[in-house]
């Protein structure tokens, strides 16, 4: 009899060491998945449309196009940076993604291009000239205190993407 204690003792504990063992270390829960969607002006007759988005602080509603100019597997990084106006956010993104993004910025001077995460907006750009250099700053609306952690997410989420690419 204690042989067959002794016997589902060590059976239980080698299940959970290998349980514990098969478990990722880059397991990631907070995900933050970005996409940079350009808006709609005016009347686009046989144009796909996406949904009209609401900004979450200043209540800006804002029509976009069904797809995103940039999707997330063209954002190679991000960065925290200041600027005259405050803390904003600087997009790098990858040769492909700077095409995309020049292209929109030419053909769509006027209109705002809105930073989507999982989804949601929380920041908008308006386009006033060219964007050339493959990267894009915009501020967003989320309080400074949480900028550097969602920024960090942003960072692991992108590390993450590309790794699985």
């Amino acid at each position: 009899m204690k042989f067959f204690s002794n016997l589902l003792l060590a059976t239980a504990c080698l299940s959970l060491f290998f349980t514990l063992g098969c478990k990722k270390d880059d397991d990631f829960d907070n995900l933050k998945v970005l996409r940079l969607m350009i808006e709609t002006r005016g009347v686009n007759y046989g144009s796909l449309t996406g949904a009209e988005v609401i900004l979450p602080v200043s209540g800006t509603r804002i029509a976009l196009q069904q797809e995103p100019v940039v999707n997330e597997f063209e954002i190679m990084n991000v960065d925290l940076v200041k600027v005259d106006m405050g803390l904003a956010v600087l997009i790098y993104v990858s040769e492909k993604g700077g095409r995309d993004l020049y292209r929109a910025s030419v053909s769509h001077n006027g209109s705002r291009i809105v930073l989507m995460v999982n989804g949601n907006p929380i920041g908008a750009r308006r386009l006033t000239g060219a964007i050339s250099s493959a990267k894009l700053y915009t501020f967003v609306e989320i309080p400074d205190d949480e900028l550097e952690q969602f920024v960090f997410d942003v960072k692991k989420t992108i590390a993450k993407l590309q790794s699985e690419k």
